[in-house]
C-alpha cells in the first residue's frame, strides 16, 4: 500500500456519501412540506381575500373595506396582542383552514370578536362623551371598572350595519344589555345631555292624555329607538298591580278616576265584573 492509497476513503464511505445526501434532501423536502402545510394556513387565514372567496363572508369583507378600520389588518384586531395570543391563533388556524377548505366557513372556525386589549392598542378608555356631544359615555367605567368588551356595544362597527343602516351603537342595545332600570339606570338624562323630559310629560294627567297628544306630537323623536315604543310600556303591568291588587284596587280607582280607563278601555271594562 502506498501513500496515495492511504489517503483514499474506504469503499463503504464512498457508497454511503450519496445515500446520506439523498437522505438529507428527503428530510429537507419533508420539512419544507410540513412547514408549508402549517405556515400556509396561518398566512392565508390572515388575508381578507381568503374570506372574500366565500359568498356569505364577502359582504362582511366589503363592509370592512369601506369602514374607518380599513387600514387595520385582520391580525391587528382579531389576534390577541402578544406572543401567546399569536401562538394560540397559529395553532387554531390550521384546523380552521382545512375545515373551511373542505366544507366552507362555519361560525366555530372564523375569527373571534376583538378583545378589549386589541381595541386598546389604538383606542383610549378616557373618552367621556360621544363625538356629537349628546351622549355621556364614561368609557373607563364600562371598560376598566366593569370589564365590558368593546364589541358588546360596538358590535356593528366594522363588518356589518345595524337595523338602521349605520355603524353606531343602537340605544336598544344599551337597554337590553344593561340599562334596564335594574342592572343600570334607564333615566334619559343620565346619558343624554339634550333630552330632558318635556314639561307636558310632568303634568299629573299626562298618562291620561298622552294618547291624544300623540296625534300632534312626534313621539318618535325621542322614543323612536324602538319600533314599537307604545307596546314597550303598555304590555307591562304597572308596579302598583301587585298580587293583592284585585281586592284593593277600588281605592286607587276612586283616586285616579278616568286614569284607569287609559289602559282598561272605558267603563265597560269595570261593568264586566261590577
Amino acid at each position: 500500500m502506498n501513500a496515495h492509497d492511504e489517503m483514499l476513503p474506504p469503499d463503504d464511505a464512498v457508497t454511503d456519501a450519496p445515500r446520506r445526501r439523498r437522505g438529507s434532501l428527503i428530510v429537507s423536502a419533508i420539512a419544507i412540506v410540513v412547514i408549508g402545510l402549517l405556515v400556509l394556513p396561518m398566512f392565508s387565514t390572515l388575508q381578507p381575500g381568503y374570506y372574500a372567496r366565500y359568498p356569505d363572508l364577502r359582504v362582511r369583507v366589503d363592509h370592512w373595506r369601506t369602514s374607518t378600520h380599513a387600514r387595520m389588518s385582520c391580525v391587528d384586531c382579531h389576534v390577541e396582542p402578544g406572543f401567546k395570543g399569536f401562538a394560540s391563533f397559529a395553532i387554531q388556524s390550521v384546523p380552521a383552514f382545512y375545515s373551511q377548505l373542505l366544507g366552507g366557513p362555519k361560525r366555530t372556525n372564523l375569527f373571534k370578536p376583538p378583545s378589549r386589549r386589541a381595541c386598546q392598542k389604538c383606542h383610549t378608555n378616557y373618552r367621556l362623551v360621544s363625538p356629537d356631544g349628546d351622549l355621556l359615555i364614561p368609557h373607563r367605567a364600562h371598560v376598566v371598572v366593569l370589564h365590558i368588551n368593546c364589541v358588546v356595544c360596538h358590535k356593528n362597527l366594522v363588518h356589518s350595519e345595524n337595523a338602521k343602516g349605520f355603524n353606531r351603537p343602537e340605544m336598544a342595545t344599551c337597554f337590553k344589555t344593561c340599562h334596564d332600570g335594574v342592572t343600570a339606570t334607564n333615566q334619559c338624562t343620565k346619558c343624554h345631555t339634550r333630552k330632558e323630559a318635556p314639561d307636558n310629560h310632568l303634568q299629573p294627567n299626562w298618562l291620561a292624555i298622552h294618547s291624544q297628544k300623540s296625534q300632534t306630537i312626534d313621539c318618535g323623536k325621542c322614543h323612536g329607538w324602538t319600533p314599537d315604543y307604545c307596546n314597550d310600556c303598555h304590555k307591562r303591568r304597572p308596579k302598583s298591580h301587585t298580587a293583592g291588587w284585585r281586592n284593593d284596587h277600588q281605592f286607587p280607582a276612586l283616586k285616579n278616576g278616568k286614569g284607569c280607563l287609559v289602559c282598561h278601555g272605558g267603563e265597560k271594562f269595570c261593568k264586566a265584573c261590577h
